[in-house]
């Protein structure tokens, strides 16, 4: 929403105004906001919409995954490595190994997901390490992830 704005030649609006023009967006009425007060509906306290508009990104969490042993080759960026944020999938604010594989089938993986996947799990021979530790240890499917945990994926099974 922010890039939409475009000011008028010679105009530079105040961070105020841009704030409100935003709230007044996420917000029709003053009443459907948390952030304005009944005895200034028309007052926006800068710091709480700032806070609003970065609370996805601060509560996103910062993962490196890792694929290797061909599962590279599924995804979109044939890359070995990416760096992803992921927001947290329930109210407790945690990211669990089930919720970051649907994140991966939907977001990662851009042709054969059955080579990488079976069901809500990944397939037999397909070894998960989360921080160099096998994910079953850490508590498989229900494992809780932590901000900046490496996760690695490689596949056992290749020809030859």
């Amino acid at each position: 929403m922010w890039g939409h704005y475009k000011p008028r030649r010679g105009h530079s609006p105040s961070l105020s105004s841009l704030l409100r023009r935003e709230l007044s967006q996420l917000f029709p009425t003053a009443r459907d906001s948390p952030l304005l007060g009944r005895s200034h509906p028309r007052r926006v306290d800068a710091r709480s919409l700032f806070a609003l508009r970065l609370l996805p990104i601060l509560s996103a969490m910062h993962l490196t995954l890792e694929f290797g042993g061909g599962l590279e080759l599924l995804l979109e960026k044939s890359t070995k490595v990416h760096k992803v944020d992921l927001q947290p999938n329930d109210g407790d604010g945690k990211v669990v190994m089930k919720g970051l594989l649907a994140w991966v089938k939907s977001n990662l993986i851009k042709e054969r997901p059955e080579m990488f996947l079976k069901g809500d799990s990944v397939r037999p021979g397909v070894l998960v390490l989360i921080n160099d530790c096998d994910w079953e240890l850490c508590g498989g499917l229900d494992a809780e992830l932590e901000e900046k945990d490496v996760v690695v994926f490689i596949s056992t099974l290749h020809g030859g």
